[in-house]
Order: C-alpha cells, then structure tokens, then sequence
C-alpha cells in the first residue's frame, strides 16, 4: 500500500496558500520525489470515504485471508509513513529552524507544509481503511481479531508520535519567534514583547514594528517570525484534526464490534431458527403419519364392529 503526493490535488506546491500569503514556487517540487504510488494522494476520496479504491466486496469474498492482508497492507502503510515522519519531515523542520534569509524561510516552510498535509492525507486515508475492516463481517472472527487491533495500536501510536513531533516543532518556532522579535523590537519591555509575540502568533503581522535602525537585520527577523507565525497556527489546526482523528480510530473498536457481533449473532440465531424449524417439521411429520396410523386403526375397529352387528342379526333372524 503507498500514497502519491497530494501536489495534484493543490494544483502545485508553489500555489497550495494556506494563510493567503504571496507565495513562490516550490524550489523542491522538482528536486523530491516522495516515492509514494496511487492511493492516498485522491483527497477527495479520502474525505468523501471512498478509501482510494479500497474493495469491500473483495473483502468480504476473500474472507480471513483477504482482512488478514488488508491488515499487513496498513502496517506497511504506516511503517512508510514513520519513515517520512522521521526523515522528509525532520529534515524539513530543520531546515526551516536553520534559515537565515527571508527567501530561505519562505521556501523551508512550503516544504514543511507540503509534507505535513501529504502526512494528514494519509493519516485520513488509513482510518478510513481500517474502518471498512472494522465494518466487514469476520473481522471479529477469532483468526483475524488480533491482526485487526494490532493495526488499529499501531495508526493510533503513529498519530501520537505524529503529535508529538509538531507539538516540539511548535515549541522551537515560538522560541525563534520571540528572539527575532527582541531583535526588532530592542527597546520593548518584556511585557511589551510577550504581548507583542502574542500578537504575531495570533497572524497580527502589523504589530511587527520595524525600526528606522539596523532594518535589514530587522526586516530578517521579522520576514522569519512572520513564517514561523504561520507555521505555528497550521500547526495549531493540524494538532486539532489530529486529536479527533485519533479519537475517531480508537472509538471504531468499540463502535463498530457490537455491529459485526450482531452480523454473527444473525447468522447463528438463523442456523438455529432452520435447525428448530427441520425439527419441528420433522415432529409434524412423524405427528402426520401417526394421525393416519390411528385413522386406519379407527376405521378398523368401526369395520368390525359393523360386522359384528351384521352376524349378530342374521343369527337371531335365523333362531
């Protein structure tokens, strides 16, 4: 199982505009390839839960086999999605804590938003895939149960190694945030510094002043803090999709087990309405033939009685 990036979706990397900034092409678009195939990359179709193609009635034909490697399938899918976590997306994030310029910053956090929402499109796209397992009858079945949570403990550790990684990311830009506002605004006291940091992290980018001296170097910082800034607050977002994302995955155990159990029960329930029903039949039959048994009985005691009654006249006629 693989994604394809989500640049086909944004029409672009130089043209996805988050926070409605004026913003250049992807310097990276050409130079990094994600090495993801088809499949997450259809933001449409994750939304929309069509799962990129995912075949329910392939599951539910192939039986245990087919849940036990749609399960192997995901956990490959998420060990894919760590290592792009651990590499493009640190590299990414270093790369933008380490800029110097206002170009560099620019450019460094494109890159980091790109992979986060390749990253969060994926994420969506494995619920949904581990949903339509959930939701296939069998996945209860005692040969695949332990398979199925052992997918469903491994999307909730990587949503949670996810957040982990963008709540330090945040943390280091806020840092950066406050030293490059100090470093144009010298003279600020530091309540006035902490309101103002407030203020840039709010997207309030007219409390940035620029002072008539050294303002290239604070043109610099306050090209970087306003970056930052913005990464901060998709940040932000992203952290609350991720929160009820991973409350999503975890309610599935729970929500989606009593309907496969009542799928099961159905069947049981109507084995054993067709057993109760053969064998009621089979007592209305054997009640059948034994009321015809009895029928013939009746009728040959009426027959000899008859004949008892007819010998019994013509002997008294006789006498």
């Amino acid at each position: 199982m693989s994604y394809q990036s989500v640049n086909q979706n944004q029409g672009g990397y130089g043209q996805y505009n988050p926070y409605g900034s004026q913003q250049p092409q992807n310097p990276y678009a050409e130079q990094q390839s994600y090495g993801y195939g088809g499949g997450y990359g259809q933001g449409g179709d994750v939304e929309q839960g069509n799962g990129g193609g995912f075949e329910m009635s392939s599951l539910q034909q192939g039986g245990p086999t087919a849940i036990l490697n749609k399960c192997k399938e995901m956990n490959d899918a998420i060990n894919e999605l760590r290592n792009k976590r651990e590499g493009q997306l640190a590299s990414a994030q270093n790369a933008l804590l380490d800029s110097s310029t206002g170009k560099e910053d620019q450019s460094a956090r494109q890159n980091v938003d790109y992979i986060e929402d390749e990253i969060n499109t994926a994420l969506r796209y494995l619920r949904d895939q581990f949903k339509r397992i959930k939701e296939t009858p069998g996945s209860g079945d005692a040969r695949v149960s332990g398979q199925v949570e052992n997918v469903n403990r491994n999307l909730r550790r990587e949503i949670e190694q996810y957040q982990r990684t963008q709540s330090d990311f945040q943390k280091r830009l806020e840092e950066q945030v406050r030293r490059r506002y100090e470093i144009a605004n010298p003279e600020a006291t530091p309540e006035e510094l902490e309101q103002g940091v407030q203020l840039v992290l709010a997207g309030q980018e007219q409390s940035f002043a620029v002072p008539g001296t050294r303002s290239r170097q604070a043109n610099d910082a306050r090209q970087a803090t306003l970056q930052r800034s913005a990464a901060i607050r998709k940040i932000e977002q992203d952290m609350i999709q991720l929160g009820q994302l991973y409350q999503e995955v975890a309610e599935l155990v729970h929500q989606q087990e009593p309907a496969v159990q009542q799928i099961q029960q159905s069947a049981e329930d109507t084995h054993h309405n067709v057993e109760q029903a053969n064998t009621k039949l089979d007592s209305a039959i054997t009640s059948a033939r034994n009321a015809r048994k009895w029928k013939w009985y009746a009728l040959g005691i009426v027959l000899l009685i008859i004949i008892i009654i007819v010998v019994v006249v013509v002997v008294v006629k006789e006498t």
